[in-house]
């Protein structure tokens, strides 16, 4: 009997909750860009339906053993109406990548926003980072976790690249106001906004490097953004909560 998998693509588009950070963000469709500009309502709606069951299919049999047909099926549209999308599986998975990515973002600069007055800085920044990544990771640990890794990177390199480049301007952004507001100061570790924005990015593409559970992945990145931020906080309370977390 074939197991079945829970993950599905909205699931992977929902910001979870960690501990102190009350808030959920839900984001259930695409926006509407130059990639959709000759396409109907219909057409979207069509679009994103084929996006979602083609998701579900790669997370329930694997890239390999999905076809065309399967997609097609999944989604209730005929296999010839399919084609009118997309031309094969490895546009889907594309396609699919780049959805996920830029509702991510989308969820990243709501995390990020100067409004959310009632968040430190160092609270926005470990939001940002878990949204980014604990996809990825849920997705690792499926049946076919494995292989979807291998075709991502085969097939989305330079969407992951972009996917990246965007998170740090995101941070720089959001790292800056803290600097000029006084939260935090750059200077006490000699660095821009832009190299704090690469240094926590970078850190944490490590502590997920070897795809560990979700929880323990979340734990690990709560210990280095206290850290972290313990060098840049302008108060005591940063050395006492690295004292804590020490």
């Amino acid at each position: 009997m074939t197991k079945t998998v829970s993950i599905n693509i909205l699931s992977l588009l929902t910001f979870k909750n960690t501990d102190n950070l009350n808030t959920s963000y839900i984001i259930d469709k695409l926006p509407i860009n130059c990639q959709y500009v000759n396409m109907s309502i219909s057409d979207v709606s069509k679009h994103n339906g084929i996006l979602e069951a083609a998701f579900t299919q790669f997370i329930q049999y694997g890239f390999q053993k999905t076809t065309m047909a399967d997609i097609a099926n999944a989604a209730n549209i005929s296999r010839p109406s399919i084609y009118t999308y997309f031309d094969n599986k490895e546009e889907i998975f594309k396609a699919t990548c780049i959805k996920i990515n830029e509702l991510s973002h989308q969820n990243i600069a709501q995390l990020l926003d100067d409004d959310n007055k009632n968040w430190t800085v160092k609270n926005k920044i470990e939001a940002a980072l878990s949204e980014h990544y604990f996809r990825f990771l849920e997705i690792s640990k499926s049946p076919h976790g494995s292989e979807l890794y291998d075709e991502h990177n085969r097939l989305c390199g330079e969407i992951a690249q972009q996917s990246v480049k965007e998170l740090r301007n995101l941070m720089t952004k959001a790292l800056k106001r803290a600097d000029l507001n006084g939260e935090i100061n750059l200077k006490n570790i000699d660095a821009t906004a832009a190299m704090a924005a690469e240094i926590l990015q970078m850190s944490t593409a490590g502590l997920k490097a070897e795809l560990p559970p979700v929880k323990t992945f979340q734990k690990r990145l709560k210990q280095f953004v206290i850290i972290f931020f313990a060098g840049l906080e302008t108060t005591k309370s940063g050395k006492q909560e690295l004292a804590r977390v020490i």
